[in-house]
Formats: C-alpha cells, structure tokens, sequence
C-alpha cells in the first residue's frame, strides 16, 4: 500500500521539492497475557502480541492532494484508505478493512465435517441412532466469521454545476456460527449445529446531479447481488432412531438482488424558506427450490414416501420465487420567515408490496392434530407494510433567552397479519431550552405517544380450537399503547476550564388494551459528565450512568381453547401468571491526564466499572391450587438474567523527546464476568428431571468470563 501511494505522488509531480508531504506513523508492540474465553475477549477486534501500526499520510502539490492511511496494520480488524484527487475537479478513493466476529473458541460436536455443509456421525452401540456422548471424543472448532470490505469511488465536479460519482464495493463474509434447529416437526430435542458461512455481496452504485442556487438535484441507481455458497445445511438427526435414517436439512439465507432507484432534490425559495424531496423505489428478489418432504418420528409404514423418518407432502409450487417491491416518498418544508419564528411540515410514506409465490401444502400428516390432510397456504405469511406520517414543527425565541418547540406527528401503519392489521399513532411534542447566563444551558422536555390499534379476533374451528387464546394476547409491537417520556438536562460552566452535565429522563408506557402479555414498561435513567482542567496541568473527568427498567407481563396456562379464557377461575392445568422483569445497568469512568512537564512527559490514568443486574420474578396465580411439585413461587425465578460486570484500567506515559518523535508505555487490565442463569452449569447434553436427553449442544456462548493484561509500548513520528 505504500508503494501506491509515493507511486501516485510520482505520477502527480515528478520533482518532489514542489509538493509537500506530511503526515504521521505509529509503530505498536502489544504483550497479551490473557485468562479465560479469548472469543469473547476478541468479540470484534484482534488484540494479540506482536506488533502492529498505523499511519497517515498526506501529499499536496497546488490543487491536487492525496491522503493514505491505515489502522491495525497486519491485523484481523485492519483498514486502509487511499483518496486523492483535484479539488474542485475530482476525487477517487479505495477502501479496505476487516472486521472479525469470534463468538467462542474451542467449541464442541459430535459431527463429523463440521466445517461443510454436510454434517454425518456414527451411533454409539449399541444404539443405532444415538450419537456418542463422551465428549473428550468430539471434535472441536471455533465459531467466528471474518468479513473482508473493498470499495472504489470517483467523482466528478469539473463540469459544474453537474456533477457525476459512480462507485463499487464487494464484502466477503467466512466463517462458522451457530445455528439452532428442532428434533423433529413438531417439537423433539434441541440441535445446535455449525453452519458454514460463505457470502459474498457485490454493488455498484451510480449518481448524477445538478447544484447550482437555488436548486439541487440528485439521481441515483445501485444494484446489490449476493451470493451463498451453501445455501442447504445437510445434517444426521439423533432425534430418533427413524428421523436419523433419513438426511434432514436447515435451509439457509438464500441469493437474492437487490437495486434501487432514487430521486433527491432541493428549492431555496424567499422568506428563508426551502422544499426538500426524496423519492425511490427498489425491489429485491430471491428464489429457491422447495422439498417435498420434512422429516418427523414416522416409520416407513406410515409414510407416505415409503423412507424412514420422512412424510411427503404435495406443493402447488416446488420453487419460491421472492420478491418484495418498496417505495418510499419523503417531503419536507423548511421556513424561517421571522428571527424569532422558524417551523417545518412533513410528510412521510413508506410501503413494501410483497409479490412472492402462494404455495399451497398439503400435508398427510396430519398438521395440525385431528385435520387429515391439512392444507397450509403461505398467503397470510407474505408480509406487506405500508406507513404515511405527516406533521410539523414549530420553534419560538421568546423573551429571557428561552426556545421553544412544539412538533406534532400523525401516522398510520398497515400491515398484512391476522391479530392487528392496522393502527394509528398520534405524537406530541413539546421542548424548552434556556441560556439566560453564561455558567448554565438548560432543556426540558416532554413526549407522548397515543396509539389506538385495529384488533381482528382469530378465526376458530370451535370452542376447544387451541386459538381462543387468541382473543385475549396483543402483541406489543402492535397493540395500543401510551406512552410518557420527561426528559431534562442541565450544562454547567461554574468556572474556566470546567463544565458539569447532569440529566434525567423518565418513561412510562402501558397497553390498555392487553389482557395477556406485555403490560407496562417504566424505566428512569440518570447521566452524569464532569470534565476540569487544573492549572493547565492536570485533567480530571469522569462519568456516572444508571438506568433502571421495569417490565411486566401476564400470560396464561391452558389445555384447550375452552380453558383458554384467562378470567376464568384457576385450576392446577389451566391459570394465569405474571413476570416482572427487572434490569438494572450503571457505568461509571475516571480518569486523569497529568502534563508533568508540558509538551514533553504526559501521564493517562483511566478507569471504567460497567455492570448490568437482570431480575425475572415469576408468580403462579393458582388461587388455592398447590403448586405443581418441585416448585415454588421463589425458586421459579430467575435471580439472574444477562448479568455481567466488565473491568477496565490504564495507565500510560508519553515522552516527547522532540516536537516531531512521542514515545509510549503502558499497560491496560480488563476483566469480564458473564453470570446467566442458562449458563451456568453449561451441559453440553441436558437432560431433564426424569433423565431423558433434551438436546445436543455445543458450546455456542458458553463460559465468557476471561482476565487480560496488556502491555504495549508504541512511537509515533510526526512530519
């Protein structure tokens, strides 16, 4: 790479005394001596012993100019960056980086060719079907992709007020991930299998457009394709001794294309006013063969295929062609005919026409329970969104130093789902600023969201359909709702060189209209920013966060849709219970930066505590109904739930030996402690109360905790 860049500077100027070069260059070496889960530690960067850099470097020469540089040199997490061009004329630009994703190391499975598509094993005798379970015999690997991103860019401004840019990009993406599948249809044990990963995604992206005051004008097209190499997952299944006779297969993200047109634009009109604009229309399309099979518990006897362990089924089409149109208008006007007065109007549409194949399956199996044969039609599953929003804003200077702002947003969406196809949301809005003296800035606020959804009771077969239930869920992503948010912050400045920030912000959400699930939602946050220069010789700053969230549910046991009515009273099968889920997350930072001698020996001291406490509190509502057995109405929850604390320290020392050279050692200590109740205790091979086996996993997540120590020493050079 550095020779293309002192190769362009050749090719700009030939006698190098006419251009001038400058930039900086950093040399690092890392000691890494680390405890404990390197994935996790590694989640998404690549910090090892050895050495590695960075640089920037710049050429000028009249109006052309030319920068280059790159971070963690060598590295899996590497960038680079070439530009350059003629100002005013025209610009090109290269682009490379790496971006690493480990999710765990040292994982573990029975399966043979864990890094294929195709997944086999052999039983453990004398079972036939049953794989071996002494782990010390399975084979290992590591899960975690890598992708690689290129791109080139050039555009041209020399044909003023035109303007044209046309760019590529490609991204491959390698590597292994967990992936998780059912025994058997329906239900069975719990599968965790290694999926192998090979996408490859290409676009081309192509812009024209005009500026010249008081009109700017922008088209653009850009075509996407990707590519997977494996779209099928072929694995035995140890479900069963029948559903292991047979191949079963996880479909996986299949090509696709992908282009968009675009449309902006934008008018200055009088009176301060502009009219912005933006239009497109894209479309994206995927096709893939379907089976005529599914693997369940059956025997050849009862299937209709006559092979063990698999049902046939009739398609009205064994392709799937998808495709999904999307349009998408904005417009927006922009007006501040008054100093003290400025306001914006708006409107917003968005809508997705999902145009893909309606297959039709008929299934002997029978699917579901007591209908022989069952036909299943995907039209329903073929998702379809449409939104418009529309509203305004209006902002005041009013007297004393205050700013006023009122906005107001009406939106309507539709959706294709049976339980809530359509709602409304009404959106109000209302912000104070003031900066009366110097020392203080303050601003309030305060947001409300009414929504008012279209529920559409379920379609039954009777009083015993299992779907009775659903009268009585709404689904929270759709289900009315109101919701209440204050919102306050105040910036001090008490004294030269020190400012303080303090901030709350208050939520209440609740759902009228929900007998069983999410009901409430609450959560406060705090923040805290304090930043002071003493003497020119000593910066301390620091930080404290803290938010606390509060959810609660209702849901309901029941056998049968005649059980499913949650007013009914409780029995020891059919009655209702409530979660309350609780998360608790505070973080806070110190840190110091000491100029002992100025411009020449300059000391780092940082310290960050984060920590996340999760709570799960669950309530049988059994009235006098004895508790099923084993059970309590304490030892149900989960104490628990996606807790971690992370520790992080820094000390370093910077000595400047000339204005041009600095010169660095330090160290760094992280500590990570994950504590989950699904975690701990990991079994790769659960099984439940009784002994029976409930899956096969492998290690996916498992075990995060680690401890690093990192030393490093760096010199950078400026010129």
């Amino acid at each position: 790479m550095l020779v293309v860049f002192f190769g362009l500077m050749t090719s700009l100027n030939t006698s190098a005394e006419e251009g001038v070069i400058s930039g900086e260059v950093t040399i690092i070496d890392q000691s890494v001596d680390l405890q404990g889960n390197k994935a996790k530690f590694n989640e998404y960067r690549d910090i090892r012993n050895g050495p590695t850099g960075s640089f920037d470097l710049k050429y000028e020469r009249e109006n052309y100019y030319v920068d280059f540089y790159g971070q963690e040199v060598g590295r899996k997490d590497q960038s680079y960056s070439l530009s350059g061009g003629k100002w005013g004329s025209f610009r090109y630009d290269f682009k490379y980086d790496e971006l690493p994703h480990n999710f765990t190391e040292n994982a573990k499975t029975f399966y043979n060719g864990h890094e294929g598509a195709n997944l086999v094993y052999q039983s453990n005798p004398p079972s036939t079907f049953i794989p071996n379970t002494n782990l010390t015999t399975w084979n290992t690997f590591d899960y975690s992709t890598e992708r690689k991103n290129y791109s080139v860019g050039f555009k041209l401004d020399m044909l003023r007020p035109f303007f044209f840019r046309v760019s590529a990009a490609r991204e491959e993406k390698r590597g292994v991930v967990p992936i998780g599948s059912a025994g058997t249809s329906y239900g069975g044990i719990a599968l965790e299998l290694p999926a192998l990963v090979n996408y490859l995604t290409d676009t081309v992206k192509l812009e024209a457009g005009y500026i010249k005051n008081p009109l700017s004008l922008a088209f653009s097209y850009m075509y996407g394709q990707f590519e997977n190499d494996n779209g099928n997952l072929n694995f035995r299944n140890p479900a069963t001794a029948n559903t292991a006779a047979t191949t079963d297969t996880f479909t996986l993200s299949p090509d696709n294309t992908y282009f968009k047109f675009d449309f902006k634009g934008g008018l200055k009109l009088p009176w301060n006013t502009k009219f912005d604009a933006n239009a497109s229309y894209a479309r994206n399309e995927s096709s893939k063969n379907l089976f005529n099979t599914y693997v369940t518990d059956t025997n050849a006897a009862a299937s209709n295929i006559g092979q063990q362990g698999g049902t046939g089924i009739i398609l009205s089409n064994y392709a799937f062609n998808g495709r999904v149109d999307i349009q998408n208008y904005n417009f927006v006007l922009t007006s501040r005919p008054i100093y003290f007065l400025d306001g914006k109007v708006f409107y917003k549409y968005y809508q997705t026409h999902n145009k893909s194949s309606q297959i039709t399956t008929t299934d002997p199996g029978p699917t579901p329970p007591g209908i022989t044969p069952a036909i299943l039609n995907n039209q329903d599953r073929l998702f379809d969104y449409f939104t418009n929003k529309y509203g305004g804003q209006l902002g005041f200077k009013l007297p004393m130093n205050f700013y006023a702002i009122a906005r107001y947003t009406r939106g309507h969406t539709s959706r294709e789902r049976p339980d809530i196809p359509s709602y409304n949301d009404d959106r109000y809005e209302v912000e104070l600023r003031w900066s009366g003296v110097d020392w203080m800035v303050a601003r309030g606020g305060y947001e409300r969201l009414h929504r008012r959804a279209d529920f559409h009771a379920p379609e039954v077969t009777g009083p015993s359909d299992p779907n009775v239930i659903e009268n009585y869920i709404r689904r929270y992503d759709a289900a009315s709702k109101d919701s209440n948010v204050w919102k306050a912050t105040v910036d001090f400045f008490p004294v030269e060189d020190m400012t303080l920030s303090v901030g709350y912000k208050w939520k209440s959400v609740s759902y009228p209209d929900t007998i069983l699930g999410l009901l409430s939602l609450t959560s406060d946050e705090w923040h805290v920013d304090a930043e002071y220069l003493i003497a020119k010789r000593v910066r301390l700053y620091g930080y404290f966060d803290f938010e606390y969230t509060k959810l609660d549910q209702k849901q309901r046991t029941f056998t049968s849709g005649t059980t499913a009515n949650p007013s009914l009273p409780p029995t020891s099968t059919n009655f209702n219970w409530t979660g309350t889920e609780t998360d608790r997350n505070y973080a806070y930072g110190l840190g110091s930066d000491v100029y002992a001698i100025p411009k020449k020996l300059t000391f780092n001291f940082q310290y960050n505590f984060v920590k996340s406490q999760g709570f799960a509190d669950y309530t049988y509502l059994l009235g006098p109904n004895p508790i099923p057995p084993t059970r309590t109405q304490d030892n149900i929850d989960i104490a628990n739930l996606d807790n971690y604390t992370l520790n992080y320290f820094l000390v370093k020392a910077t000595y400047n030996p000339i204005k041009s050279l600095s010169l660095s050692l330090g160290y760094a200590h992280e500590k990570y402690i994950y504590n989950d109740a699904q975690y701990n205790g990991y079994q790769y091979i659960p099984t439940s109360s009784m002994g029976g086996t409930l899956g096969y996993l492998t290690g996916a997540y498992a075990n995060q905790n680690y401890q690093a120590n990192i030393y490093f020493a760096s010199a950078s050079y400026l010129f």
